[in-house]
């Protein structure tokens, strides 16, 4: 009777230690189970039964969560030399930044996702998530840059509400150079992929969600038909044919980019179109996008032309693109535009600024060093659509130094 007594009381331990620490201590608490069974304290059977009840309680003490839960995050570190102007005796803008983002999405089993991410950057400026080397080491400040729930069904319908990833992310076809990479809408998504490879796309993105006694909410509504297709086993073809349309309030008070003519409505229509090929021995990829603004009277149009070679994601891969811009002044939102492509003299003589009414060049190549890390270089050659700004030496150099976890 003394000796079952002992040998319950140690089982119970054993099992206790068991599911009170962690893998390298369970480990150890094997090896215990282990010699209480050469000592006949334990019969393998009752060790077995011992081992089994741990696993089963472990599992049930992890939350669903945690199982469903996946996180990634990634840190740039870059060199942004502005431009080299010499109007107004300004040359240069030399700046070293860094931008840091980090996430997770956990997904419900139920067709629902959940996700959100944090990230550096300014709660004014929504196309740029950069910081700036600076303040004497002061802390700086993190921002939601995503919070958004999601649900799927098996008929292809996808559902997007809250702070939603880019664009590009959910299903849409879209520019970066009429909508920076960056951003990330506030509003209501729904995607609806058919047979044969059409897709319909819809949203409503609010720009101010709260209406009060004389202010209405601010929004913007946008769609879009997309279709891919194979040509054969080594090309594909893709379209996309949208429009947007942007509230007359909203585009009052505005000061993030330039190049908008006054007054003017803003219901930009565009088709992008991209041709893959795999039969060499790099990917290549020719793509483009035509814009015109409904709306506008005068220069409301724009198109952006590229071929991009390679792509770098194994270790020791490597990509290169050239691309042309060329967007008018009233062609689309100057607010939403890519941050990077602009020219100088925009607001003032000796300032560079993103937007529209500018076009030019930008050479890009990318190599992968490791799996998570990359070294891409990128140069922008830019001056303005109407020749209303200083044309000279209008150039951008960004070198970055992309870690991801």
């Amino acid at each position: 009777m003394m000796e079952n007594k002992i040998r319950t009381a140690l089982s119970l331990g054993v099992l206790a230690g068991f599911a009170a620490t962690g893998t390298a201590e369970a480990q150890s608490h094997e090896g215990l189970l282990r010699k209480l069974v050469s000592k006949g304290v334990l019969t393998e059977a009752e060790a077995a039964t011992l081992r089994e009840e741990n696993a089963a309680d472990a599992k049930d003490a992890l939350p669903n969560w945690v199982e469903t839960l996946s996180l990634k995050g990634d840190l740039r570190l870059r060199f942004d030399h502005t431009h080299d102007s010499t109007s107004d005796g300004d040359a240069a803008n030399d700046r070293m930044r860094y931008r840091f983002r980090y996430g997770g999405t956990a997904n419900m089993k139920n067709g629902f996702k959940a996700g959100f991410r944090i990230g550096t950057g300014s709660e004014s400026d929504p196309i740029s998530t950069n910081n700036t080397f600076g303040g004497g080491h002061a802390r700086d400040d993190l921002m939601i840059d995503q919070a958004w729930v999601s649900w799927t069904g098996e008929s292809g319908l996808a559902l997007y509400g809250g702070k939603n990833p880019n664009f590009e992310k959910t299903g849409w076809m879209v520019s970066k150079a009429l909508f920076d990479g960056d951003i990330t809408p506030e509003g209501f998504e729904a995607h609806y992929e058919l047979d044969g490879g059409l897709g319909l796309h819809a949203g409503l993105y609010f720009l101010d969600g709260e209406h009060k006694a004389g202010n209405g909410m601010e929004a913007l509504t946008m769609a879009q038909v997309t279709y891919g297709t194979s040509l054969s086993d080594t090309t594909s073809l893709d379209l996309g044919l949208g429009l947007y349309s942007l509230d007359d309030d909203a585009l009052t008070g505005t000061t993030k980019g330039s190049g908008n003519t006054g007054g003017q409505g803003m219901t930009p229509l565009f088709l992008d179109v991209a041709l893959g090929y795999s039969g060499a021995s790099q990917p290549i990829k020719l793509y483009g996008t035509l814009v015109e603004n409904q709306e506008a009277d005068t220069a409301e149009a724009g198109y952006i032309a590229g071929i991009k070679y390679g792509k770098a994601k194994a270790p020791g891969t490597w990509e290169a693109k050239i691309e042309y811009r060329s967007l008018e002044a009233n062609a689309a939102w100057d607010e939403m535009t890519d941050s990077d492509f602009g020219s100088i003299g925009a607001k003032a003589a000796n300032e560079y600024k993103n937007g529209t009414n500018t076009k030019g060049t930008i050479v890009q190549a990318k190599y992968q060093i490791y799996s998570n890390v990359q070294f891409a270089a990128t140069w922008f050659h830019t001056k303005s659509e109407n020749g209303s700004f200083d044309d000279e030496n209008n150039n951008r150099l960004q070198l970055d130094l992309i870690f991801k976890f």
